[in-house]
């Protein structure tokens, strides 16, 4: 993340640019990379968590976009009043972010989500991966036993801005409506774009060589949103 994890950088920057609002959403996603490399992830997730958090303006909104991980995943439409308990390094270190925020400043909105689209080109997402492993026809496993609420990357900027406009604070779910199984999510986005099928095996979570223990349910309900707004 280069610069960002200079905390004088970040100090010169807030100072500079005396910002109202910052949407945090930097961080190392790569699950397994933060399993095998624990102190960079908290480098990476938390601690420039809590850099900006610092170095914030007085009055400053911190917009904090973190994940539906940090929950044990073992039931299913988890809502903003259960317990956090992660399971793998990445969630530990995301969970640690929200901690920071909520530590330096009441003045803040902690998004957790799972969202899916294309990115800017930097950087492959989950989904990118998906559609071109469908249209070329290469051999993929999805797995029907792990679930998650996924949200459209645009639908999710939608709501986050719409909870900026109302002033909300604290924090919320932003997800799909729908649970899913990565299978089911593979299947609908091969039927939306008209690709074959028949190169995508059906498997097991527990089946996989993963070196970062997965939670198999992060779905998650967004009840608060829908009764502020």
């Amino acid at each position: 993340m280069g610069e960002l994890t200079d905390p004088s950088f970040v100090r010169d920057l807030m100072a500079r640019e005396r910002p109202e609002v910052v949407l945090h959403c930097a961080a190392n996603v790569n699950v397994d990379d933060c399993e095998d490399d624990p102190v960079a992830a908290f480098r990476n997730n938390a601690v420039l968590t809590r850099s900006i958090a610092r170095a914030a303006p007085p009055g400053c909104l911190i917009t904090y976009i973190t994940t539906d991980g940090i929950f044990k995943g073992d039931q299913p439409f988890v809502d903003e009043t259960q317990l956090p308990c992660p399971r793998t390094v990445y969630a530990r270190s995301k969970l640690h972010g929200e901690w920071e925020v909520q530590l330096v400043t009441d003045t803040h909105l902690i998004v957790r989500t799972n969202f899916f689209g294309w990115s800017s080109g930097r950087k492959k997402t989950s989904a990118e991966w998906l559609y071109e492993a469908l249209r070329n026809r290469e051999p993929i496993t999805l797995f029907d036993d792990f679930y998650f609420t996924p949200i459209y990357v645009v639908d999710l900027v939608e709501r986050v801005l719409l909870l900026l406009e109302m002033g909300a604070r604290g924090i919320f779910h932003l997800c799909g409506k729908d649970r899913v199984s990565k299978y089911e999510f593979g299947m609908l986005l091969a039927a939306i774009a008209g690709l074959p099928t028949d190169n995508v095996r059906r498997g097991s979570i527990h089946e996989a060589s993963l070196r970062a223990p997965r939670p198999t349910d992060m779905s998650l309900r967004s009840d608060r949103f829908s009764t502020v707004t």
